[in-house]
């Protein structure tokens, strides 16, 4: 008896990857073990619905060829229950697909899904709204909130849009609560890590792992302009966690409170969670198909 899986399209993510991604599918997905279907998202958050409607159908696993954000909305949708999450990545920055070991190269991701193998990660709620990899507020979340609004993707323009906004970006003071430790920071940013990076291997939170049932905080404390370039060059070595600006901690429950009603960000997509945002870790929660070992 054949599988049943749907296979989610986000039309608009990453352009050449997902047309590949389709190729792909159509000539190396097995179609002896599968029975499966491709839909294509036609709005945002639509990925909600059609994961839903898989779960009802019956599914086994819901597969997204998409970014980040798309990955969130299936994710966050399938947390809690036994249909695992299959990812063809198709973004810009495919941040946690990278932290898995799921290979950027569509055939090979295609593959991977032929193997159906599963492994449990936790997943992050922050005001009860669910993120996979990374969630955040500070400068982070106003870089997400603006590429968010531009046609243009891939990293550089995100690289651009974040030194034109850092050059003008307040810093803010964050009242944190976490696990029972009450303190004040005023900081560039907070993340909350539940793999090791954004994407693109920037390791923002090095020591991050999605199945330790905790979160990893990671502040980024005020620094002087010329810093940037080097905390630049730490994120992609592995290293922002040495850097003395950088002030980092492992947490299951934490509430940051904002001095300003400024804009969230999970899995890079920006939300408006408000001035206070708490966040804590569902272990074990999510299933998801992994290459072998």
């Amino acid at each position: 008896m054949k599988t049943k899986i749907r296979i989610i399209v986000n039309p608009v993510s990453g352009s050449g990857r997902r047309k590949k991604a389709l190729r792909m599918i159509d000539s190396h997905l097995d179609t002896d073990k599968f029975d499966f279907e491709i839909v294509k998202t036609q709005h945002h958050r639509h990925a909600i619905e059609l994961t839903q409607e898989a779960i009802k159908d019956g599914c086994k696993a819901v597969v997204i060829a998409g970014g980040d954000g798309s990955i969130n909305e299936v994710g966050a949708t399938l947390a809690g229950t036994n249909v695992a999450l299959g990812i063809i990545p198709a973004g810009s920055g495919n941040g946690l697909s990278r932290s898995l070991g799921i290979s950027l190269n569509p055939k090979k991701a295609v593959e991977n899904i032929n193997n159906f193998n599963f492994r449990t990660i936790d997943t992050g709620l922050a005001n009860g709204k669910a993120f996979m990899n990374m969630a955040g507020v500070g400068f982070d979340a106003a870089v997400a909130d603006a590429f968010h609004k531009q046609k243009m993707r891939g990293f550089f323009k995100y690289f651009m849009l974040g030194l034109k906004l850092l050059l003008n970006y307040k810093l803010q003071t964050y009242s944190i609560v976490a696990d029972g430790r009450e303190f004040e920071r005023k900081a560039h940013l907070i993340s909350m890590a539940n793999s090791a990076q954004y994407g693109n291997d920037a390791l923002v939170a090095p020591k991050a792992l999605v199945d330790d049932g905790m979160l990893d905080a990671v502040v980024v404390n005020p620094f002087p302009f010329h810093q940037y370039f080097l905390l630049f060059y730490r994120l992609f070595r592995g290293t922002l966690n040495q850097s003395p600006y950088i002030k980092t901690f492992k947490f299951k429950e934490m509430i940051v409170t904002q001095e300003r009603d400024d804009v969230s960000h999970l899995d890079g997509d920006p939300f408006d969670l408000g001035q206070v945002v708490e966040i804590k870790i569902n272990p074990a929660s999510l299933k998801v198909i992994v290459p072998n070992g």
